[in-house]
């Protein structure tokens, strides 16, 4: 499949059974998982350098997350999660996701905010600027 305009990394996921509703068809709060698999992914992309780490004086928190359903999506199917950091913040990292099947058919526009927090405070801190830095590297080279 080719990636959508403006995306290049991509993580795949199968339908499991237990992700589905009454209806066959992936239940909506499922898609926000995908999502998670896509940014960990992305992240492991980067050589593991992650926000997520738990050894620095901040924490990641997830502060919006938004889906817009265009397809249904069923058990055992397989979907590409196409991830792109849309904007680094300087406590924030916003991404957008474009979850399709392999024929291009779209399933599913999401995107999400994620805010570094002090972990003593739990008030928004900056992002270290090398991460930064290597965040805005990653996602041009």
């Amino acid at each position: 499949m080719t990636p959508p305009d403006g995306f290049r990394h991509h993580a795949e996921v199968r339908v499991r059974f237990a992700e589905t509703d009454a209806q066959g068809v992936v239940y909506h709060s499922n898609f926000l998982i995908y999502c998670e698999v896509a940014r960990v992914e992305y992240f492991r992309a980067m050589h593991g350098d992650s926000p997520w780490r738990n050894d620095r004086g901040y924490e990641t928190v997830l502060a919006h997350a938004a889906c817009d359903y265009r397809s249904p999506a069923r058990f055992d199917e397989r979907l590409l999660i196409w991830t792109r950091l849309a904007k680094v913040g300087t406590s924030s990292l916003t991404f957008e996701y474009k979850i399709c099947k392999p024929d291009g058919t779209l399933v599913c526009d999401a995107n999400t905010v994620q805010v570094a927090v002090d972990k003593q405070t739990r008030k928004p801190t900056p992002f270290p600027p090398e991460l930064a830095a290597r965040l805005r590297a990653f996602e041009t080279s």
